[in-house]
């Protein structure tokens, strides 16, 4: 009996194209309409899942297809300076995606890139690059530094075409040749004149960019470290706009609040300088970093799609999409948390005042100085960054009244933006220098023990009154300084 009931199971279709009905077994026939088989309507469910699943596969490509088609059509405009076809650029995204390239710095350590921001059509100086940012990408140690570069420097053009001021130096790259990617070049090759350091991408927004892109990410969260006011903020009218104030603590911003955060030339409470100015500008990309990475933007093609439709006409970068995706992997697979704010101004000691005959006011190299001594500032980025962010306040004492030797050793933890204050010290005549490190502050204990050749150690120098609230270090000078 159950030989009959296998054979009838697979018994071949009759010419209408459906299986015979299975036969009676001892005088009971299954019941027809068991749910598993065969639904109310008479449609098979299994055909309609199949449906269902073949319109959302169907949905999915679609979707997929109006993504890539928006990237293809727009990827021209964002992506410059490469001559990939359309597939080409595709596929070279899924190979960023998938961990199959590298971008250039990688393999070495170190990777550069310069962030410019311009203002765009419709502002005053529409391409001048407001704001210049080395980014300096460590992955080994998890570690980015922002090292602003001072808009007033004086910069020399390609191609023996003169001297101008280094912000104008993009504005005069475009005029000329009217491509983004070789006004990229002329900056990069400004900066990299400066800095001394290889800086093969870059990439550029504008205001209007900026704002955008920061509203369709739901903006951005920023941490106001004090309280300032701006009377003198541009309402792009040749006027201004009603003071703006911005408030010490926590706050939510919106693209055009953020804009204003970065802009601003004129706060109070000490916020009106360019360090200062400087200083917010990576505040906002470091908040957009966080925001980006929380959006998770590979696996949201909708956002992907807004963001390109904003990117298109306001942003620019030699970068290509899988170089994008593989930075964006190594930010967040590496987990780095540590950004290093610094910026090349007139506190480091290496540039001073000047003018120019057509530039006017600049900043040129101070007496003593030379290329090679803002070249070290960008080549110990992480160092000075870390010491920035410690501030550490140094008592210096001198046991062999060598006073050369004292304004030596001063000079010298000045220029790195440490707090010297001297402490007058005649117990001993030490053949070498010490370092008592009076609250925790490794990076600062590090370079100092570096840089003047001490000796760290864990007793405090005899005869000097320890005052944590006042002091961090304390560096007595030895023979050997």
């Amino acid at each position: 009996m159950l030989k009959d009931i296998d054979s009838a199971s697979k018994s071949p279709k009759n010419n209408f194209g459906k299986p015979p009905k299975i036969q009676a077994i001892n005088g009971y026939a299954p019941p027809e309409q068991i749910s598993l088989f065969k639904s109310q309507s008479g449609k098979k469910p299994r055909k309609i899942f199949k449906k269902i699943f073949l319109i959302l596969l169907v949905g999915v490509f679609i979707l997929g297809a109006i993504v890539l088609t928006k990237a293809a059509n727009l990827s021209q405009k964002i992506f410059v300076g490469h001559t990939t076809t359309v597939f080409g650029k595709i596929w070279e995204a899924i190979r960023g995606i998938s961990g199959q390239i590298t971008v250039q710095g990688e393999r070495e350590g170190q990777i550069n890139i310069l962030l410019l921001g311009i203002g765009g059509e419709g502002h005053e100086g529409p391409y001048l690059s407001d704001t210049m940012i080395l980014a300096q990408i460590n992955p080994k140690n998890s570690e980015i530094a922002f090292v602003s570069v001072p808009r007033d420097l004086l910069a020399e053009l390609p191609n023996n075409l003169g001297e101008r001021k280094i912000n104008a130096v993009f504005a005069e790259g475009a005029a000329r040749t009217k491509d983004w990617n070789e006004a990229g070049r002329w900056s990069r090759m400004a900066v990299e004149r400066l800095s001394g350091q290889v800086i093969p991408y870059f990439a550029v927004v504008d205001f209007t960019g900026f704002t955008k892109a920061a509203d369709e990410i739901n903006g951005l969260d920023i941490i106001v470290d004090k309280t300032f006011t701006d009377s003198e903020f541009p309402d792009e009218k040749l006027g201004y706009l009603s003071p703006i104030t911005f408030t010490q603590g926590l706050e939510h911003m919106d693209g055009a609040r953020a804009l204003q955060y970065a802009r601003s030339r004129h706060g109070s409470n000490g916020e009106g300088s360019d360090f200062a100015r400087s200083l917010r500008q990576q505040k906002v990309i470091k908040a957009f970093k966080e925001k980006i990475l929380k959006l998770n933007l590979i696996t949201s093609a909708g956002r992907i799609s807004s963001l390109l439709g904003i990117f298109a006409d306001n942003f620019h970068t030699n970068l290509s999409p899988g170089e994008i995706f593989r930075l964006y992997d190594i930010v967040k697979e590496q987990n780095i948390q540590t950004f290093l704010s610094l910026s090349l101004d007139l506190d480091t000691g290496i540039l001073c005042a000047g003018s120019h005959e057509t530039a006017g006011y600049i900043l040129i190299p101070c007496p003593g100085k030379t290329a090679s001594d803002a070249r070290n500032f960008f080549k110990n980025a992480f160092v000075f960054g870390k010491l920035a962010e410690e501030k550490s306040v140094i008592w210096l004492g001198d046991s062999t009244a060598n006073p050369a030797a004292f304004e030596a050793a001063e000079k010298k933890l000045q220029q790195a933006n440490l707090t010297v204050l001297k402490l007058n010290y005649d117990k001993d005549d030490l053949s070498q220098t010490l370092i008592y490190q009076v609250n925790l502050k490794p990076a600062t204990t590090e370079f100092i023990k570096n840089t003047l050749s001490g000796k760290v150690v864990s007793i405090p120098p005899r005869g000097v009154k320890v005052d944590a609230s006042k002091v961090d270090i304390i560096v007595i000078l030895g023979k050997s300084q």
